[in-house]
């Protein structure tokens, strides 16, 4: 396969939306980190659609990446394809997954557990569709384990679609591509409009938020679908160079993560445009080459896309680890805590989730990655 240039403002922006990703689920499961209902707060909770932003992500990168190779045969090369995206997904996801196993013989020792803890975190039923990869397929009512690799299972599948939707997406001429834009829209707003409402009637949540994209385990693949289609869309616009006079300069670059944070702050506002914004903050980056540029390829940054994957996939099992521990050893107060606390332990959480996911990285990820390629063959 050909090999395209390397993208790092995305490897950087890859990175921001995994620690945002953290900073929701630590809002969530450990210690508030704002006041209730105020702006920086809503700013956290909508953290969930960073996880649409890798769909996007994705969808524009596979394209950037692959889409010359597959045009030359896509038979011939999906077999190199799926052995490729196997080998960067698959080896982490399980040993997530054996990580949280080892820590429910942990928990049990130590704990009392209840039925809610098999059904929502320890669902040994759920298992089998852990090593398909299908746990976002609704086949149960809640997820478990290590409940982010739900967004690891859709893109999986999207991953063996992706080469098959090459075929007909090429024989649209660009110009009629807007209409697939509109139909990815009205797909967000299916939905944000239909499917949320439907979930929430299916598991009995009373969920405060009426209408938003937030569907995993049973509409999960939908909305990843939508959002990776929406990335290869993405992708034709920036093939051809589209606004790329404007969108490169600074203010732009500087406007769009405004208009991102404002959005995001609002849940008046519907989750498709604080999505649309996020579209525009790739091609943006991806055009930057100034201020924005430099700001997005400073290293720690880089770095921190570069061990993205493990952050996202380790980051749960780790806090799992250290909520319980303290609450059995109770070295810090646990509560009523003052938003100066909640933000040291944010911290401290944030420098062992990446001390760790580090070592998953280099230990783990990278050399099993290689291996697999190796022994496949991949060139």
């Amino acid at each position: 396969m050909k090999k395209a240039n390397y993208l790092s403002s995305l490897t950087s922006l890859r990175g921001i939306a995994a620690l945002l990703v953290i900073l929701l689920h630590f809002n969530v499961f450990c210690f508030a980190l704002a006041p209730w209902d105020g702006s920086f707060d809503r700013f956290i909770q909508r953290g969930y659609l960073w996880v649409d932003f890798f769909f996007l992500l994705s969808g524009f990168i596979m394209m950037h990446v692959y889409s010359e190779s597959f045009k030359e045969n896509v038979r011939g090369n999906f077999k190199k394809f799926m052995q490729s995206r196997f080998a960067r997904i698959y080896p982490l996801h399980i040993f997530s997954l054996l990580t949280m196993v080892a820590l429910y013989f942990w928990y049990r020792t130590n704990f009392t557990l209840y039925p809610s803890d098999y059904l929502y975190t320890f669902n040994f039923h759920a298992i089998w569709a852990q090593l398909l990869l299908v746990q976002s397929m609704g086949l149960f009512k809640n997820l478990s384990w290590v409940s982010a690799s739900w967004s690891i299972s859709v893109e999986w599948w999207m991953y063996v679609v992706f080469p098959f939707l090459l075929i007909p997406f090429r024989k649209i001429t660009d110009w009629k591509k807007i209409f697939l834009f509109f139909g990815v829209i009205s797909g967000y707003l299916f939905v944000i409009y239909y499917l949320y409402p439907l979930s929430l009637a299916t598991n009995g949540s009373l969920d405060p938020r009426k209408y938003t994209l937030d569907v995993t385990y049973d509409f999960g693949f939908v909305r990843a679908f939508f959002g990776f289609f929406f990335g290869m869309l993405l992708y034709e616009l920036y093939r051809i160079g589209w606004g790329r006079r404007y969108l490169k300069k600074d203010i732009v670059w500087l406007l769009s993560v405004i208009g991102i944070v404002l959005l995001m702050t609002s849940f008046s506002m519907p989750d498709l445009v604080p999505i649309i914004a996020l579209a525009v903050l790739i091609l943006v980056s991806v055009y930057a080459e100034g201020f924005g540029k430099r700001i997005l390829n400073i290293k720690p940054l880089v770095y921190l896309g570069d061990i993205s994957y493990s952050l996202y996939l380790m980051h749960l099992p780790i806090m799992f680890f250290l909520l319980n521990f303290l609450k059995k050893y109770p070295l810090v107060k646990m509560s009523d805590l003052g938003w100066t606390a909640a933000w040291i332990y944010a911290s401290v959480f944030l420098a062992i989730v990446i001390s760790v996911s580090s070592l998953t990285y280099y230990l783990f990820e990278v050399p099993m990655r290689n291996r697999i390629n190796l022994a496949f063959g991949k060139n």
